[in-house]
């Protein structure tokens, strides 16, 4: 069995920034830092630069293990083209299966999957061009972080995506609706933010929860891990413990019903005490400063060592 590593790299070595025009592209790095990370205990590993080239090899990697980066573009169920081409070809890969994708790709439906784990979420609403009026405005507590329904990476979320009023509100939206399919209104969350980071079984699970500390430099309105945080400047990761024991079980418990033996990793912010989902992420990055990345090594795992702890199944 060989390990084969689908990236989406841009065509244009000359731009650095991994969001470019809306499409989420992998570092020029990434290939190295993981060749040099699983050169320990894998022997065979093949790279791809897009999954269009996967597919034209396909045929070579029945019986190999995917792990996939190339998330694909505009499209609502992006997230799900490579597993659900593996399912195709029963060809075993890392990432969560197509199911998971699409629901943690829609920001409002998973907030509404984790509601059934007793998991508080912000106040929200999905609208599309056709539903969306300002009156709908009405009846929210302000500040609120409007941004696409169907994107990650902070596609699309800036610093002017957190907005005060409603006139700021209604003209943000309209915005937005040309050219995002769906826009999630959202109540922002004053308080501190923390990512979880979940992975294995009952017998073995690691389960580490972290607090993103964001810089004072910068004249940030706002200490949320939107773009312009997310892209060029670096935040302090440290370990944290404000979940409750009855949070790590209803965590834990949608994490067994959503992912079991999978990574994802979970953000939330935390109000008066209490947790607040805010996303799932089904692909977290594995970049050295990546924050799973971060999580395992203030946990006492070095990169190669997390590598190893992921893809046991190569052992």
């Amino acid at each position: 069995m060989r390990l084969v590593v689908i990236l989406n790299e841009n065509p244009n070595q000359n731009i650095n920034t991994t969001i470019n025009n809306n499409r989420e592209y992998t570092r020029h790095e990434l290939k190295t830092i993981l060749a040099d990370g699983f050169s320990g205990f894998i022997e065979n590993i093949i790279f791809y630069a897009n999954f269009e080239q996967f597919k034209k090899n396909v045929l070579k990697h029945l019986d190999d293990f995917v792990l996939n980066f190339d998330f694909g573009y505009k499209s609502r169920t992006r997230n799900m083209n490579v597993p659900a081409f593996c399912e195709n070809y029963n060809i075993k890969y890392f990432n969560p299966n197509p199911y998971v994708q699409v629901l943690c790709q829609d920001k409002f439906m998973a907030k509404k999957f984790a509601e059934n784990f007793e998991i508080k979420t912000p106040n929200c609403l999905l609208v599309f061009s056709h539903s969306y009026n300002k009156e709908l405005l009405n009846g929210f507590n302000y500040p609120l972080i409007i941004k696409p329904n169907y994107e990650s990476e902070s596609i699309g979320i800036t610093q002017n995506s957190i907005v005060s009023n409603i006139n700021q509100a209604d003209y943000l939206i309209k915005q937005l609706l040309k050219d995002f399919d769906g826009v999630l209104i959202e109540e922002y969350i004053e308080g501190c933010e923390i990512a979880i980071t979940i992975f294995g079984n009952n017998d073995n699970l690691f389960f580490e929860e972290v607090e993103l500390h964001f810089p004072d430099e910068g004249n940030f309105a706002y200490k949320a891990y939107t773009s312009e945080i997310k892209q060029h400047v670096a935040i302090e990761i440290k370990k944290s413990c404000y979940l409750t024991e009855d949070d790590i079980k209803h965590i834990k418990q949608l994490y067994f019903n959503l992912s079991p033996n999978k990574l994802i990793r979970i953000d939330g912010r935390i109000k008066d005490s209490a947790f607040n989902l805010i996303e799932i992420n089904a692909n977290p990055g594995l970049y050295y400063k990546s924050i799973v990345s971060q999580t395992f090594k203030i946990n006492g795992f070095n990169y190669d060592e997390m590598l190893k702890k992921l893809f046991m199944y190569f052992k």
